[in-house]
């Protein structure tokens, strides 16, 4: 039985209006479309829109983001550093705090489970409970602080004080009530999970990857997979966690790596609805998903990332990696059509796409008028970067396109017109710069299309329709 609190209803409406309610009702976020891209439950959201506002949810994802920011020291999260459960969790507290401050006092049924779910993969990641608890620190400490700046801009002197003392009295018994439900979900979730023969697995296979010396023989007859073996790694995991996720996850990892020639297979449930896999082969290095004679076929809820095939313990150490390193990668991309987060595929973003604002900057000075982020430069992007994928033929384009030879003749001279300059100039830039733009998307595009006159827009318009 808990310790602490849980509510399973939503709180009923406050009979009468605080000062600190009233602040809390005036919070924004500065761009209005991070509540549509949360990391937790969306029943979670909704039970926090429905109980503070969009307003004020939308502003407490905003500032988690930030405060995610912070702690990675850097102005923005690398890609290889991101972690969806670090995410959700810094996400859970935000939005605890939005509750706490709207009068909610036990953490509720839909925030309890959130915490618990994103507690269990941090488990996965070998982190502490110290570390944990740094994050409702840290959190503390932000919404403080953000809270007090808000309070002095919104809330007329006279009653600051008042506000403030409410603010800091609610935050700190709020923070003490998370801290206590953190603490004892992460031991649980420990005890859990180190009881049975997957947490052993799964300390053998965290040594392995920590580069620890491992006994192959040893570790053969414990995992029941040869890491001598020529492997390929891959990353499963489901947005929704249902009772057989676990068992989808796994039959998916099993299909997939039979179509790459795999004959022996290691699986490791790292968390709700994630799972870690190898294949191997003994005779020479298995396929790669991305080049496979068979498409590579997802249920619609399932996600995959791959690495690259390696050989032995090595192999088996970087191919995870890589896969790790494909999956935070792939989060953040435009996905491609089977969506598959190929290590391969995303090898280019991964080397050039770290420096978001550099390769943002990139992507718009090679492309100029081309980088507006609509659907007519859109279609010309993609008619440039299919002709030079297949070498300036035109009737290949036509076919991949499914259009007229005309229409990609049409399209490369309106290309050509807004470049400034013939695709025989330097396209090994110009095809760079239009890789990074389909996987990285808005976030490297222009956000405003320059000004190219309005007949050109509307035959251009014409022709990608």
């Amino acid at each position: 039985m808990s310790s602490y609190p849980i509510s399973h209803a939503v709180v009923p409406a406050h009979a009468q209006i605080t000062s600190t309610y009233s602040l809390l009702h005036l919070l924004r976020p500065a761009d209005d479309s991070v509540l549509h891209l949360p990391a937790t439950n969306p029943k979670l959201i909704e039970e926090v829109v429905d109980r503070v506002g969009s307003g004020t949810t939308g502003w407490a994802i905003e500032q988690s983001r930030l405060l995610l920011a912070e702690l990675a020291e850097e102005p923005y999260a690398r890609f290889d550093r991101r972690s969806s459960s670090e995410t959700r969790l810094v996400e859970a507290i935000a939005l605890w705090v939005a509750l706490r401050l709207s009068g909610v006092r036990a953490i509720t049924g839909l925030l309890s489970a959130e915490l618990t779910d994103a507690i269990r993969e941090r488990i996965a990641d070998n982190t502490t409970v110290d570390l944990l608890l740094r994050y409702v620190r840290a959190a503390h400490a932000s919404f403080t602080c953000e809270l007090f700046e808000s309070a002095e801009a919104m809330i007329p002197t006279e009653d600051q004080p008042a506000v403030m003392r409410s603010i800091s009295a609610d935050l700190f018994e709020g923070m003490e009530t998370l801290s206590a439900a953190v603490a004892e979900k992460f031991a649980a979730e420990r005890d859990r999970w180190f009881a049975g023969s997957v947490g052993e697995r799964f300390e053998l296979v965290s040594a392995i990857l920590q580069g620890k010396p491992v006994d192959t023989r040893k570790a053969l007859r414990r995992l029941r997979y040869d890491l001598t073996l020529h492997h390929v790694a891959l990353v499963l995991w489901q947005d929704e966690i249902t009772p057989d996720s676990g068992r989808e996850l796994e039959t998916t990892a099993l299909r997939l790596l039979d179509q790459v020639g795999c004959s022996s297979m290691l699986l490791l449930p790292v968390g709700p609805g994630r799972v870690w896999a190898w294949g191997g082969r003994a005779t020479d290095r298995p396929g790669e998903l991305r080049r496979s004679d068979k498409p590579v076929e997802l249920p619609a809820h399932i996600h995959v990332a791959s690495g690259l095939p390696g050989d032995g313990v090595a192999g088996f150490q970087r191919s995870h990696q890589q896969a790790i390193t494909a999956e935070r990668v792939g989060r953040g991309t435009e996905p491609g059509p089977s969506g598959l987060c190929d290590y391969g595929d995303l090898e280019l973003v991964i080397l050039l796409g770290n420096d978001t604002e550099a390769t943002g900057d990139f992507v718009r000075r090679e492309l100029g008028p081309l980088a507006a982020d609509n659907r007519s430069m859109a279609a010309l992007r993609e008619t440039v970067r299919c002709l030079l994928d297949n070498e300036r033929a035109v009737a290949i384009t036509a076919k991949h396109l499914h259009v007229a030879k005309n229409t990609v003749v049409y399209r490369v001279k309106k290309a050509e017109q807004l470049l400034g300059q013939s695709l025989r100039e330097d396209h090994l830039r110009l095809h760079l710069a239009l890789y990074l733009a389909e996987r990285l998307g808005s976030s490297v595009l222009a956000k405003q299309a320059p000004s190219t006159g309005t007949g050109l827009e509307n035959s251009i318009r014409a022709v990608s329709s």
